[in-house]
């Protein structure tokens, strides 16, 4: 189940896409890029927890640190928000079955930095060289098309990393399924789907454990994110969507 508009078309994608069974992807390594914590279980749970019980090389990294979920709200600075984010994002993986710590990229939340910019480089070294390091040769991080700023810098990065390593970079999408041209956007993508084999309701877990992001824990915000029921349903997939740009290798 996806949000409307894109409720049909995530279902249409998904009757066109290539088929790669769990454990066929298990075969190679991955890094899981996502720009917030939560964004892992909305658009990558299961891709997460089949590899992780697949026994997969597996590393997942956040871009930015979430801290501008909730401005203003009494009590709670920037930095311990992003405190509260990254304990929520590390019990989200603990449910999803990923042993390894997470990586932090360490960017602010909403405040990307320009692909001209040295920190993006230096970020893209970064993943670079764990890539290499651990026997990653998958990336997959947010589309471009999601209406986000921090979702298109994710997918920017994933580009230069893969384009380093010389591997084909994967998309998974969340917030462009609410798009009124997802069905334009799509025309753009070959889709592959991969089946997971994890425990069912694993992926609303993770997501139950970002209170932060469904209403909980931070009160009082000036500016305060709540996550929407309907995109709350993203966790409820079977499967895992992940998209080719046609213009890649």
């Amino acid at each position: 189940m996806v949000v409307t508009p894109g409720q049909a078309h995530w279902r249409r994608t998904v009757l066109r896409a290539r088929r790669l069974p769990i454990a066929q992807a298990a075969r190679d390594g991955w890094l899981i890029l996502a720009p917030h914590p939560d964004d892992e279980a909305l658009g990558a749970g299961g891709l997460i927890a089949g590899l992780s019980s697949a026994g997969a090389r597996l590393r997942v990294a956040f871009l930015t640190d979430g801290a501008a979920s909730h401005v203003g709200a009494p009590g709670w600075s920037a930095r311990r928000v992003a405190a509260l984010r990254a304990g929520e994002a590390r019990a989200a993986l603990r449910v999803l079955g990923a042993s390894a710590p997470p990586v932090w990229c360490g960017w602010r939340d909403a405040a990307p930095f320009a692909v001209e910019d040295p920190r993006f480089a230096r970020t893209v070294d970064r993943l670079v060289a764990m890539c290499r390091r651990h026997g990653l040769t998958r990336i997959a991080t947010t589309w471009s098309a999601d209406p986000h700023c921090d979702h298109q810098a994710a997918a920017a990065v994933a580009r230069a990393v893969a384009r380093r390593l010389g591997i084909v970079p994967l998309f998974y999408c969340v917030w462009g399924w609410t798009r009124g041209d997802i069905a334009e956007q799509l025309a753009t993508v070959r889709p592959i789907v991969i089946l997971s084999q994890g425990r069912r309701g694993v992926e609303r877990r993770a997501l139950a454990c970002h209170r932060s992001q469904l209403g909980g824990r931070i009160t009082g915000a000036r500016d305060r994110f709540v996550l929407p029921r309907a995109m709350r349903r993203l966790a409820d997939r079977r499967l895992t969507l992940l998209l080719v740009e046609r213009d890649a290798a």
